[in-house]
């Protein structure tokens, strides 16, 4: 347990050193701006549940990998292999601290934008939860053999981000329904519109079995990474 305390606090240390907290904070004024001069109140939860997916998602994606990127660059995760710390660890401790801090950046959306919205809270967390662990986790593993931000972005970032993102537009009427349901960020997108208008049974069944199985898939592909570039022990 003090190994996993341990790596929460130096996570935190890290990410507020590089920055990553200011930058998010002014990407959430940034988008909670764009949201109340923007959009109609009556659009709250589809505009809400889009910032999400583009704003807090986008940035829980690049920061996870920009973390791994830099621990290389420093040798530290060099110095990682020599201690007990596992790869369920590290992913853990970073999935935890990134994923908390999008929560942070989801409210200060949500206060700045549409302050009056109606909104189921816990499942509002419950849909950018799983959307900020996903992303985290599938950022880290993209970019485990990559040691510059260059090979990392062009092009596996720029096309896997890009398909991520893409359920935003089934609030728009774009293009066929069944096409979005094929992207797993489609789920925790549901989970996230869902917090704010309702929905069909199906549509939630789908959207928190989707989720799981984003969360689920991403961690397990994130821990095979590690192992094969990194070299962190499994176990």
């Amino acid at each position: 347990m003090s190994l996993i305390s341990a790596t929460l606090r130096l996570d935190v240390r890290i990410q507020a050193r590089s920055r990553l907290y200011a930058i998010g904070i002014a990407v959430a004024l940034v988008l909670g701006l764009v949201a109340r001069y923007f959009f109609d109140d009556d659009h709250a939860g589809r505009v809400l549940a889009s910032l999400y997916l583009l704003g807090v998602g986008g940035t829980t994606y690049i920061f996870g990998a920009s973390l791994l990127l830099l621990e290389k660059s420093q040798g530290t995760l060099q110095a990682l292999r020599a201690t007990p710390l596992t790869s369920n660890a590290y992913l853990g401790s970073k999935a935890v601290t990134l994923t908390m801090f999008a929560l942070v950046e989801s409210v200060i959306i949500y206060v700045i934008g549409f302050p009056g919205a109606d909104v189921s809270f816990w499942t509002l967390v419950l849909g950018v939860g799983s959307l900020g662990v996903a992303y985290t986790l599938v950022g880290m593993g993209q970019v485990a053999a990559h040691d510059s931000v260059t090979s990392f972005l062009m092009p596996g970032a720029l096309i896997v981000g890009g398909i991520l993102q893409l359920p935003f537009l089934y609030v728009l009427g774009v293009g066929p329904d069944g096409l979005w349901y094929a992207i797993p960020t489609q789920g925790p997108f549901l989970v996230m519109l869902g917090a704010f208008e309702p929905m069909e049974p199906w549509k939630w069944m789908y959207a928190l079995g989707m989720s799981a199985a984003f969360v689920g898939v991403s961690a397990w592909w994130a821990r095979h990474r590690l192992s094969r570039f990194v070299g962190l022990q499994d176990e």
